[in-house]
């Protein structure tokens, strides 16, 4: 048996007034039989202002000696960068650096994924320009490295602001821009690309083989191109907040409710959105009574893969009872038996 409790068509992009990323209603409480489902609209409104995001943003730099200047100019400005993005919501930080394959290393985690502000400041104080050497550097093998072996949250946004002023390796270490591009894309990694290069010349800057625009493309991100250190940091915090205030998708996750549980349609928004207005998405949620019991679960509202919201839900499973018409046959029988017994 289903039952309808509530049915609403899509009311998407409509002005809202101001308010954190929601899921209306925010909980639901329900008693089903076994195979009996009811269905409900869940409201999932994306407010004009991030501040419940939950994103994972790594700071992968180019660690040649050509970046000097480059590396002063994001330490020195690393407490005000890692501030600002911490009021979009549950932000963690990590950090890396990558050179070639002639120097001391190829690449480095200097911290993985962290909330800890000071740890992050203290991965981006131990950047260090030297060597490089030849001109193209393990860019290539770097972003593949990133996408594999940094502790990406699996339930938050990703972002990877891309420092460098060369161009990669093609191949690098068994890695190519086909399979870190295929590395960075299984893992929902947007990629930001800042080209600190004052000029793009083939291999004299970081798309100067076309990689950069190449790869941003690829994994939904931008290429950033001729930044200099007087603009650098407030790149860094626009490809950090642009990131964020735009999106392709918007679903729930309803990952820990029990299996068969519950169904969603549609399974999915897609397109072009931004925050430049709060907008609604609507969803039929269907629960279906499976397993008897009381089951307490969540369903996350989710913005291009990281969760944005919460809804609490109570599903009590009622085991199987006999129909009232059952009963009273049933009782029916027993006096039918017991007035048999009384005569003989």
């Amino acid at each position: 048996m289903k039952r309808l409790a509530c049915s609403f068509a899509l009311t998407a992009l409509l002005p809202l007034s101001a308010m954190a990323d929601s899921i209306s209603p925010s909980s639901y409480s329900a008693t089903l039989g076994v195979g009996e489902s009811v269905t409900i609209t869940k409201t999932v409104t994306i407010d004009a202002e991030a501040t419940t995001s939950k994103v994972d943003v790594f700071f992968l730099m180019d660690e040649t000696g050509s970046m000097g200047s480059d590396i002063a100019a994001v330490k020195a400005a690393a407490s005000s960068i890692l501030s600002s993005a911490a009021g979009f919501g549950d932000i963690n930080f990590g950090v890396g650096g990558y050179r070639d394959i002639s120097d001391a290393f190829t690449y480095r985690t200097l911290t993985d994924m962290t909330a800890d502000a000071s740890a992050t400041q203290a991965a981006i104080n131990n950047w260090e320009a030297f060597g490089g050497y030849d001109r193209p550097e393990a860019n290539i093998y770097a972003l593949e490295q990133v996408a594999n072996t940094v502790s990406w949250r699996p339930d938050a946004e990703r972002i990877l602001l891309w420092f460098g002023d060369a161009t990669g390796h093609d191949p690098s270490l068994g890695s190519t821009e086909a399979s870190a591009t295929a590395a960075l894309q299984a893992a929902s990694i947007q990629v930001e690309a800042i080209d600190v290069a004052s000029s793009c010349r083939v291999g004299y800057c970081l798309d100067g083989a076309g990689q950069a625009s190449r790869i941003t493309a690829a994994t939904g991100g931008t290429y950033h191109s001729g930044i200099d250190t007087s603009s650098l940091v407030d790149t860094i915090n626009a490809a950090i907040s642009d990131a964020i205030s735009t999106y392709t998708e918007v679903a729930l996750d309803i990952s820990e409710a029990p299996p068969g549980m519950v169904s969603v349609s549609p399974g999915v928004y897609t397109g072009s959105f931004s925050r430049d207005a709060a907008a609604t998405y609507e969803f039929e949620v269907t629960f279906t009574g499976t397993t008897p019991g009381t089951h307490d679960f969540d369903i996350y509202a989710t913005v291009d893969g990281g969760r944005v919201a919460t809804e609490k839900d109570h599903i009590v499973v009622a085991s199987v009872v006999p129909e009232p018409t059952s009963l009273a046959l049933m009782g029916l029988g027993l006096a039918g038996l017991l007035a048999r017994r009384r005569k003989s």
